[in-house]
């Protein structure tokens, strides 16, 4: 209590300092104005309202009422001319009316009511002790009626009693219209003749009493015609104890027996209506059902009013009744069949009844009955709203409906990156066969429902949403009269109309919500310029800027620099070279070096092989909507690529590094020597040159600017991303790097690998190594003349010693990451072979052709057996292949 008073307290120096008011000052400001409003009325000669307001004033004067100045206050804030507008009168529909009693209760009124009130004896006294000895000497005159009543038992009291009731109130009614009512009830006489019962003769009623007998069966009333067995096939029976004095006993009962047949549907329709459901779909297929049973009593209603109240003269015919009956119940016999069929089985979902009404539809116009036709296709229509109800939502909202099992997209509620998000964060539902968790006629439509959604959850991220809300105005009807309107398509199967309404709405909302997000991603969200940024990093479609960035790196292995995959440095080389393009973030752009192979740790031997430079690895980061479409996993693919253009252009860079200003060989070498040289040095550079061209110019450049076109032209963002995963297939297949044309790749990259090896034979063949290897030559001549030896035949030209074995050889030309066999393109050498430059360049050549030849028929091969569009693109560099090997060399000795 303490703590509410000093609550109360606080709250009044609150109103206090807000309004700049205390209580007393309020109090006595009304008082003010009341006490002027008093005088007012007195001046104007309104002394009946003034003394009435001084009543009133002076009965609050003793009220305890805390708030009773402010609600004064706020009666006299929202008064509007009191003085002319207030009337006197007004105040007696403040008087409480006194409790309605009712009428007063009149002995006459009851009498009126009751005859037996209205004899005398009912005043008279009744000796309740006469037979008592104890009551001798009480004196009480019986009535008559208690001196003529035996003493009997308690249905005889009861029997007289009724007796005497009936006959006072025959009395008073009519005695004829009682006879013709019993004389109605037929059930209640026996047939006889001459006043003797007959057991075997039908009792006969009339057709109009047979109709009235039938249309309450049919509403579910008991009947005397048809009885109810609960163990009969169809819990009810016709009697046989019935027949009509007109119509044969067998034509009867086989009109009655065909209209029982109606009613086991009726019963399970109706006590399917009266169960309690849970999920909307089936509770809007309860009321619709509910609905239609209500119009069929209906009509049963009207039938009976025919019979009962006829205009004229009518024939009573129970065979129009059975016909009309027929008519009217056919629908809901097949109703009644359906709610059996589902809800007997033990896979049903409640969706389940839309397909059956779909088929129904379907199968009702299929066979011309367009009644029934227009009948189904109203009731799905009417269903099918509720189920557009969440669809609505997710396509509109982007939101889905809480413990909803009948929708087919469901929320992954485990965290999710934003970059995942389209993939990640919803999920569509399948049955346990792996089949879409949704009606058969709206599998067609699901991809886009579900593409629409995300992508308004993506717009609302990027707070884009508002731009939505003028589609919600554009959306088609959907109901039986506009789908399947007689002037649209009237011959279209109904499956054919609903697809095409149904298309059309989902495109109302899916065009919209797709066109705005794509807008954005190219506006907002610079995704033209992220995709030009993957092409300049990745592709390397800068040739002047990619140069800048690998020859500091390629200089390095020439010069033995262990720093050349240190990935700070070229974390550096990178950022200073492609920073320059405006498309590039150079603060997103990193390289990371993933760990070399124990055979290549040392330098030495990572300077020999162009597939050390695969562990170069590009990192290039995206804003998150842009990985919606570039996703991460494609960055494996552009690195692919991007690893290969570099190890083209180390390749190129070791044999172009040297510009020939003078002819090191001539003054040292043959002309058949120096030639072979230049040959293989021209079929190298030639080699690189026409794949490298072949990459940039018919694979990346043309699949490039396509993709980028068709990305504008895509229909939802699933369509952008089907552009880019189709574009990052087809120029991995088109570049020789899928998994078919692996064993080709890694021929191409042996090609490239002879490049350093040649360099390396022409180094160790320079004039300083060929002085050093003279001068021990002449050393090693000199001490076997002294010992009396012969000196051994040697080639006068110096020797390039390989003592690799082919053990070694093939494991160093073999590749870590790829488990392919290489050893029949590989050369076989003996083990310490001492090989002349000579035979090194002869032996270099011979791979080249060797290897060019299998990569040519290997890609035209490809292009044969696999017809699709990359072979195209295969077949043209295998002939570009096949053309330069057409050229005719000089054979030297």
């Amino acid at each position: 209590m303490a703590h509410i008073a000093k609550l109360g307290a606080l709250t009044d120096e609150l109103v206090v300092l807000l309004t700049s008011t205390s209580p007393k000052a309020n109090q006595f400001d009304v008082e003010n104005r009341l006490d002027g409003l008093e005088e007012k009325l007195a001046v104007y000669n309104e002394d009946l309202l003034a003394n009435a307001l001084k009543k009133r004033r002076d009965a609050l004067v003793g009220s305890d009422q805390k708030w009773v100045p402010e609600i004064l206050h706020l009666l006299l804030e929202l008064s509007d001319k009191p003085l002319s507008k207030s009337r006197l009168e007004d105040l007696d529909f403040n008087k409480e009316l006194p409790p309605d009693t009712g009428p007063n209760l009149r002995w006459e009124d009851l009498a009126a009511e009751d005859p037996l009130l209205r004899s005398n004896s009912v005043w008279k006294n009744v000796d309740f002790g006469a037979e008592s000895s104890e009551d001798d000497d009480f004196d009480d005159t019986q009535s008559k009626l208690s001196e003529l009543t035996e003493p009997t038992d308690d249905s005889n009291f009861v029997e007289n009693f009724t007796s005497l009731l009936e006959e006072s109130s025959i009395k008073d009614a009519a005695i004829e219209d009682l006879k013709k009512i019993r004389k109605a009830q037929f059930w209640q006489k026996d047939p006889s003749v001459s006043g003797a019962r007959l057991t075997t003769v039908k009792k006969p009623m009339s057709e109009l009493q047979a109709i009235r007998e039938v249309l309450f069966m049919l509403s579910g009333y008991p009947t005397s015609l048809f009885e109810d067995v609960g163990d009969a096939p169809n819990g009810i029976i016709a009697s046989t104890s019935y027949a009509l004095k007109h119509v044969s006993i067998d034509g009867f009962q086989h009109v009655i027996r065909d209209l029982a047949k109606h009613w086991p549907s009726l019963k399970t329709l109706r006590s399917w209506v009266e169960k309690e459901q849970t999920i909307p779909l089936v509770q809007v297929l309860r009321n619709a059902i509910a609905a239609r049973l209500d119009i069929f009593d209906m009509t049963l209603t009207d039938l009976q009013h025919k019979c009962v109240v006829m205009p004229g003269d009518v024939v009573v015919s129970l065979l129009q009744i059975q016909s009309d009956v027929n008519k009217n119940a056919r629908p809901l016999l097949r109703l009644s069949r359906m709610v059996t069929d589902v809800s007997g089985g033990s896979q049903t979902h409640a969706f389940r009844y839309l397909e059956m009404l779909f088929d129904e539809t379907c199968n009702y116009q299929l066979h011309g009955d367009d009644e029934m036709y227009s009948y189904f296709g109203t009731l799905f229509f009417e269903c099918f709203q509720v189920y557009l109800r969440p669809i609505r939502r997710w396509m509109e909202e982007g939101e889905l409906m809480q413990n909803d099992k009948v929708f087919f997209i469901s929320e992954v509620l485990s965290a999710t990156d934003l970059g995942t998000l389209w993939k990640s964060k919803f999920k569509i539902r399948k049955t346990p066969a792996g089949v879409l968790h949704a009606p058969v006629f709206m599998h067609a439509s699901a991809c886009k429902i579900f593409t629409t959604g995300k992508s308004v959850v993506v717009l609302k991220l990027l707070n884009r949403f508002r731009h939505l809300s003028g589609s919600r105005n554009d959306e088609p009807l959907l109901n039986f009269n506009v789908v399947c309107s007689p002037l649209n398509f009237q011959l279209a199967p109904f499956s054919e109309l609903f697809n095409m309404a149904i298309d059309n709405w989902v495109k109302s909302k899916h065009q919209f919500a797709s066109l705005t997000l794509r807008k954005t991603l190219f506006e907002s969200c610079n995704l033209h310029e992220s995709l030009n940024a993957i092409s300049s990093l990745y592709l390397l479609d800068d040739g002047a800027i990619a140069a800048q960035f690998v020859a500091p790196i390629f200089d390095k292995l020439d010069t033995l620099d262990p720093s050349w995959n240190d990935r700070h440095t070229v974390t550096e080389y990178a950022q200073s070279t492609f920073g320059i393009l405006p498309c590039v973030a150079s603060d997103h752009l990193q390289i990371l070096i993933r760990s070399l192979p124990r055979k290549y740790e040392a330098v030495e031997k990572c300077r020999r092989s162009v597939k050390t430079l695969a562990v170069i690895e590009m990192k290039y980061m995206l804003s998150w909507p842009v990985q919606i479409i570039l996703k991460p996993a494609s960055k494996i693919s552009y690195q692919k690529i991007f690893s290969f253009l570099v190890q083209i252009r180390r390749s190129s860079h070791i044999l172009q590094r040297r510009r020939i200003v003078e002819d090191t060989l001539g003054r040292t070498n043959s002309t058949d020597e120096r030639a072979l040289y230049y040959y293989v040095r021209t079929r190298l550079l030639w080699f690189t040159q026409t794949l490298y061209n072949y990459l940039t110019a018919v694979v990346l450049e043309p699949n490039t600017r396509a993709m980028k076109l068709t990305l504008r032209d895509a229909d939802d963002l699933d369509a952008m991303i089907i552009v880019h995963e189709t574009y990052m297939k087809t120029i991995l297949d088109q570049a020789l790097l899928g998994s078919k044309l692996e064993l080709i790749h890694m021929s191409i990259l042996k090609i490239l690998d002879q490049s350093i090896q040649l360099e390396d034979a022409q180094a160790a063949n320079s004039s300083e190594t060929r002085a050093l290897k003279s001068q021990q030559r002449d050393r090693m001549d000199l001490s076997m003349a002294s010992l009396g030896l012969q000196t051994p035949a040697k080639s006068s030209k110096y020797a390039y010693s390989f003592r690799r074995s082919t053990r070694v050889r093939d494991a160093e030309s073999s590749d870590d990451e790829l488990n392919v066999d290489l050893s029949i393109l590989t050369s076989t050498y003996d083990e310490e072979d001492e090989v002349s430059f000579v035979e090194a360049l002869w032996k270099i050549r011979a791979d080249y052709d060797r290897l060019v030849r299998f990569v040519a028929s290997g890609v035209r091969g490809a292009a044969r057996a696999s017809g699709g569009e990359e072979s195209k693109s295969w077949d043209l560099f295998g002939e570009m292949l096949e053309s330069g090997l057409d050229i005719k060399t000089v054979s030297w000795k």
